[in-house]
């Protein structure tokens, strides 16, 4: 008998198949279940690892023993007239055969729980209004002014920004309320506007707006919910409380507005949504202090209060260990850190091996404490985000977004994620998507316009900076953001008047110089180019991001590889992979990069020509 019927004789083919079918199923079942459950990566391999030296053993099993009525006996053992390897090579098919169904209907069900890809767009440019026809802001919109600090201690600034803020975040976890971004509501802050006017400014129906006094023995807090239309108060209360009832004053503001604009949601599903996490005042009111000092950092360019933001979520933490909310923002502060490219990095004087630490410490238990299976999911991305996994980031992300449509962080994430991935049509679709959709928030109108890049479209560019001007112009960010898109765009004069307005802010110097360097070089002013460029490399050369930006811009191509290829050689792929999203950023030079885009499965973008280069 030839060898490969002596295999098939002794069902050594069907147990391999069986074996490949079922542990390829099982595989992937783990591969669910672990990343739902966020456990490491190399609890996955391991289980990897060990399917795949059981596959030899099984063949082994199989070829040297066989299934008898009496038990497991050496194959050598049993004669032949008395073996049931046919019985059982009938009941393997039957295994094969249902481990087949299995795999297959768990590969449709994951193709069809997969978000298809965003449509192309038939052209990617911003819609003028008079070429629409313009319908009426959508029934269930709102927008939350900031509340008024009626306290006698101006130092209470804090407590009715971070309460706003947080009421705003909990109307926005409802999937089917439109939640105007916070920075169209606190541009209006102290503007003197009235409700109907705002409204229509940020084309939602509804505002909320409100007052809190608050001292040591009492907490007022003040609510109505207006209609844009005809300035009619759809709810309005009064609280009188005892500050310890803040927590619970803040879900039942948010569930009664929701209820007042007739959402989809059940009253139980509502409550979980709007609630904060915690029961502890002190923890609470640590925590909304931290939103606050965040709102002051986006908004000023002061990017030191981002570290009196972090005090407070860490403050938070320690008044309550199992605060999720506080562990996510505490997590969130700790990845800006570990970013390269990032102008609010390197605030923190910590090696980069302890912040990633401390990172990891906050992100696993924003995972372990938050209840809500959602919560759990917006922090799986982040987690996958800093380890370098971005294919899989995304398709969190998109899920996210599915449920929590209105969340900006992850919108800005979206972002991210399809620039490093070289999703450029899905890319330029989520840029005029959001923009329309709102179009004020920090975070996505700063990833919108540097992303806008990407295309290179300079008529598309130019306008979309401008209109981002026109929103949000009081934002140092936006306007830095600006300037370079501007001069991207061959807008030289028009990111002259903005140069100015960045010398004279409050960013950083380091930030500054880089502006002014680019417009430079832009006019061909040479000689002054070379002088600030000098004034880098004395000054700024250990910052990879600002030594890299400026080597291109002055076209020193080959000494700016050689400054990441330090990160690349060190195998340090996460710092590297902050730079793959810029459109002049070429990864081929860099093998590590290259190896974790290529595993998954990621073709780097042909980098743009920078328009603004010094030519020397």
């Amino acid at each position: 008998m030839s060898l490969f019927a002596e295999l098939q004789r002794r069902n050594v083919v069907r147990v391999g198949l069986a074996y490949t079918v079922i542990g390829w199923f099982l595989a992937q079942i783990a591969e669910f279940a672990f990343e739902n459950f966020g456990a490491p990566e190399w609890v996955l391999k391991t289980v990897v690892v060990v399917l795949l030296l059981g596959l030899p053993l099984a063949l082994f099993f199989a070829w040297a023993y066989e299934i008898t009525p009496e038990g497991v006996k050496r194959e050598e053992d049993v004669d032949r007239s008395q073996s049931i390897t046919n019985v059982t090579g009938r009941k393997l098919d039957f295994v094969i055969i249902g481990a087949l169904v299995l795999a297959v209907g768990y590969f449709l069900w994951e193709r069809q729980t997969n978000v298809e890809p965003v449509a192309e767009p038939e052209e990617a440019t911003l819609v003028e209004a008079e070429d629409v026809e313009v319908s009426g802001p959508d029934e269930r919109s709102i927008a939350v002014l900031p509340f008024i600090n009626m306290s006698s201690d101006q130092e209470q600034e804090w407590f009715s920004d971070g309460l706003t803020e947080e009421i705003l975040n909990a109307l926005a976890r409802t999937p089917d309320l439109l939640v105007a971004a916070r920075t169209s509501s606190f541009k209006f802050k102290g503007s003197g506007e009235d409700a109907p006017t705002i409204a229509r400014a940020l084309g939602v129906a509804h505002v909320l707006e409100g007052s809190v006094r608050r001292d040591r023995n009492r907490l007022r807090v003040t609510a109505q919910l207006i209609r844009a239309s005809d300035g009619f108060h759809l709810w309005s209360e009064n609280y009188d409380r005892s500050p310890d009832d803040v927590i619970a004053l803040q879900e039942e503001v948010a569930i009664k507005i929701a209820t007042a604009l007739k959402t989809a949601m059940d009253p139980e599903a509502l409550a979980r949504m709007v609630s904060s996490g915690t029961r502890s005042v002190p923890a609470f009111n640590a925590y909304l202090q931290g939103l606050a000092f965040g709102v002051s950092t986006l908004s000023t360019g002061d990017i030191y209060t981002f570290l009196s933001a972090r005090d407070s979520f860490e403050k938070a933490i320690e008044l309550d260990p199992q605060f999720a909310l506080a562990y996510w923002e505490l997590a969130n502060f700790w990845e800006v850190q570990l970013q390269t490219t990032n102008i609010v990095a390197g605030i923190v004087e910590l090696p980069k091996e302890e912040m990633a630490l401390r990172f990891n410490d906050a992100i696993e238990k924003a995972i372990k404490y938050e209840q809500e299976p959602v919560g759990k999911l917006r922090a799986r991305v982040l987690q996958a985000v800093q380890r370098m996994r971005l294919v899989q980031a995304l398709r969190l992300n998109t899920e996210y977004l599915r449920q929590r449509p209105n969340d900006r962080t992850a919108q800005a994430t979206q972002l991210d994620l399809l620039a490093d991935l070289n999703e450029d049509d899905e890319l330029a679709a989520a840029i005029v998507d959001y923009q329309e959709r709102d179009g004020y928030d920090f975070l996505v109108v700063n990833n919108s316009i540097t992303y806008s890049l990407i295309g290179d479209d300079k008529p598309f560019i130019r306008e979309f900076a401008k209109a981002a001007l026109d929103r949000v112009g009081d934002s140092p960010f936006i306007i830095y953001q600006s300037h370079r898109a501007l001069l991207w765009a061959g807008d030289i004069d028009g990111a002259a008047q903005l140069l100015r307005i960045i010398r004279s802010g409050d960013l950083p110097e380091s930030t500054r110089l880089l502006a002014t360097l680019r417009q430079t070089c832009a006019e061909n002013r040479l000689s002054d180019a070379k002088r600030i460029y000098d004034k880098f490399a004395s000054s700024y050369w250990d910052d990879v991001s600002l030594k890299w930006i400026s080597q291109r811009i002055m076209s020193q191509d080959d000494a700016a590889i050689e400054t990441l290829l330090e990160l690349d050689t060190a195998g340090d792929v996460v710092a590297l992979g902050d730079f793959v999203s810029y459109a002049y950023f070429d990864a081929r030079p860099f093998p590590n990069l290259m190896a974790t885009l290529e595993e998954q499965g990621v073709e780097p973008r042909e980098p743009r020509e920078m328009p603004y280069r010094c030519i020397l």
